[in-house]
């Protein structure tokens, strides 16, 4: 029988056979390419879900124990900025914070949705950083953020601002948590977003007979400073932990301290820039900045004002009644940086934000010091008293006189 012949009644050829249009796979992940090293399976470029069949902190615990990946995990402790960094670092990459939705099997209502990102590292290895500001029902997400937090490879608590009495309660939780166990975490970073405050002596609670290392960070006033934090203690943790076969997850994140080794994640941390850069050493001078408050005292209607260094909420000096010094910079930063992060994200580049905000009865100056980069004004002024454009007139005068042109 002739080629033709066996074409024309349908005989397989011998390509045909060898490459089968149509393949069988074993399941829906070898179909897509996926692998199967993290948690959860992607339906879209930002979306992953996990169907099972038990609660979603017991069916995560089951993952972790399954796949055994390395993350990070942040967690609020009187804040609400643990998301808003994910953003920070997504934007930074220029990709998007990815969901993983947790869903009863039969069931479409997703149970929890846990919030993460994904950081590119050597070859395909990714390395999560999740929030614990899961979208479900408050004792599920206690539940989840326990379970985050004891299995991260470093879990980060964001402090807030807050007294002593509140501070301790708000991380009574943890503290249970670990003391409950079961605890594999061995590395706690607190990064404190307000005054650090009693918070190392809260820290010291923590620590104990079952090993696990907690360390408090400086200040944090942007988000490039809480990141530059976390990737720091990242990179210290790669660089002492032994040599092993590489796992998903175990990518190095640059930070301004880490290595240039080759095979250092992208880092968002210099694309994340800060709203001030750091001043010279020379510009610290006290006397200096009292003398510029002291100028600043001709501008009608003054209630407080406070000069501070931005990046380390350092106050400088200080004239007037309350608010006092502290205040000032607390809430200064608060509103500098929120600014400066409303600026990035509308695609306006890094800035340092230059304000005047009307109040009821008061008037707010947010006012970067001509040429001194990273040290900034805040000052109030009595609205029934103080006429906004004079008073910005008069500072323009005083930064002439006391700091020269520029």
């Amino acid at each position: 029988m002739t080629e033709s012949s066996s074409a024309s009644r349908g005989a397989p050829r011998r390509d045909d056979l060898l490459s089968p249009a149509t393949q069988i796979v074993r399941n829906r992940a070898d179909y897509l390419g996926e692998g199967q090293d993290d948690v959860g399976q992607r339906i879209a470029d930002d979306k992953l879900e996990l169907f099972v069949a038990v609660d979603p902190a017991q069916a995560m615990l089951q993952q972790f124990a399954a796949l055994q990946p390395e993350f990070i995990a942040l967690h609020d402790v009187g804040s609400s900025q643990s998301l808003r960094l994910l953003g920070a670092i997504a934007a930074a990459l220029n990709t998007r914070v990815q969901t993983l939705a947790i869903r009863r099997q039969g069931h479409g209502v997703a149970l929890a949705v846990l919030r993460f990102v994904e950081l590119p590292g050597r070859g395909n290895q990714r390395l999560r950083v999740y929030s614990s500001d899961v979208d479900t029902d408050s004792q599920t997400r206690k539940q989840l953020s326990t379970v985050l937090l004891g299995h991260a490879r470093l879990g980060v608590l964001l402090v807030g601002e807050m007294p002593g009495h509140l501070l301790s309660g708000a991380l009574q939780p943890v503290r249970d948590a670990v003391s409950k166990g079961p605890w594999p975490n061995r590395e706690m970073l607190m990064v404190p977003l307000g005054s650090p405050g009693a918070l190392a002596a809260q820290a010291a609670a923590f620590a104990g007979p079952r090993g696990l290392n907690v360390r408090v960070t400086p200040q944090a006033a942007s988000s490039n400073d809480a990141w530059g934090y976390v990737t720091g203690a990242w990179n210290r943790l790669r660089e002492t932990a032994v040599p092993a076969a590489p796992r998903s997850g175990t990518a190095a994140v640059a930070s301004p301290a880490s290595s240039p080794a080759s095979d250092l994640a992208e880092a968002p941390t210099e694309a994340m820039p800060l709203a001030g850069a750091q001043a010279d050493p020379q510009d610290l001078t006290p006397g200096r900045w009292a003398d510029y408050l002291q100028a600043c005292q001709a501008i009608k209607g003054l209630v407080s004002a406070c000069v501070f260094e931005a990046r380390s909420g350092h106050p400088l000096a200080h004239r007037g009644a309350r608010p006092d010094a502290r205040h000032l910079v607390v809430e200064g930063l608060k509103l500098f940086n929120a600014m400066a992060e409303c600026g990035r994200g509308l695609g306006l580049g890094p800035s340092q934000p230059d304000a005047a905000i009307t109040l009821t009865g008061h008037h707010l100056l947010m006012h970067p010091l001509p040429g001194h980069p990273g040290i900034v004004l805040h000052a109030v002024l009595d609205a029934s008293v103080a006429n906004l454009t004079l008073a910005r007139m008069q500072l323009q005068r005083v930064d002439t006189a006391v700091l020269g042109e520029h």
